[in-house]
This record gives C-alpha cells, structure tokens and sequence, in this order.
C-alpha cells in the first residue's frame, strides 16, 4: 500500500460511513395480515405509512399505469368507507411474503379491485392498488 492509499483509505471509508443509510428498524416480528388489515383500512396515519410511495396504480380499461403520491393518497376515501359506501365484498388470496385482496362488488363487473400488500421487515405494505373495472 502506498503513502496516498494509506493516507486516503481511512478518510473515504470515514466519509462513506458518514453517507451510509442509517439502519431499518428490528420491523414487526412476523406481523399477521388479518390483524393488519383492519387497522390499515380504518386508520388513515397507519394507511400512509404503510403504503409504498409513489404507489403504482394500474388502471385495466384505460391500459395505463401511473404513480399516486403520499398527498394523493392521503387524500382519497379510507379503504374500508369505500367497501361500506359502495357495497363491497373481499376476498383475499396469499402468496409466500405477499397478500393479494380483491374487492368486488357480487354479481356485477362495475367494481373490481386488486391491492396487492408485501411483507418487509416483517411488516406488511400496500406497494399496487388495480382497478380491473369495466
């Protein structure tokens, strides 16, 4: 090792220290979907954070995909007044690491909705809402 490479090594690995992300939290332990689907579909402050941003939102019958911002977000009907207000049914459908539920209204192909939730951490996030409406 040369005089520069003794001299530098320690200084950038001091400043690459400075620069590193600082660590995740320990999470949720192994946080189960049916005691964090109600809160997140009641409880707005627990709904924005654990929702991935920009959110991916697909909409089927225009063909496009465009992201939906915290601010958006924030700002739209709560999950579980939309099911009330609209009467909707859920059905839910698990993968290893990740939860699918669909929200439909019976007997009709005028609301048709996919969240799609991922387990990070041990803690669970909405990260694609789809609307496959007709």
């Amino acid at each position: 090792m040369n005089r520069y490479e003794k001299i530098a090594a320690p200084a950038v690995a001091a400043v690459l220290a400075g620069c590193s992300t600082p660590p995740m939290p320990q999470g949720c332990g192994q946080e189960q979907f049916d005691a964090f689907l109600p809160r997140y579909m009641s409880d707005r402050p627990f709904a924005v954070e654990r929702t991935v941003f920009p959110l991916e939102s697909i909409d089927k019958a225009e063909g496009k995909t465009s992201l939906v911002s915290r601010e958006q977000f924030a700002a739209s009907r709560l999950l579980a007044d939309v099911i009330k207000a609209d009467q909707l049914s859920t059905r839910q459908s698990a993968t290893p690491g990740a939860m699918e539920l669909n929200v439909f209204k019976p007997d009709a192909d005028s609301h048709l909705y996919f969240y799609r939730f991922r387990q990070q951490n041990g803690c669970w996030y909405l990260w694609q809402f789809e609307d496959s409406s007709l």
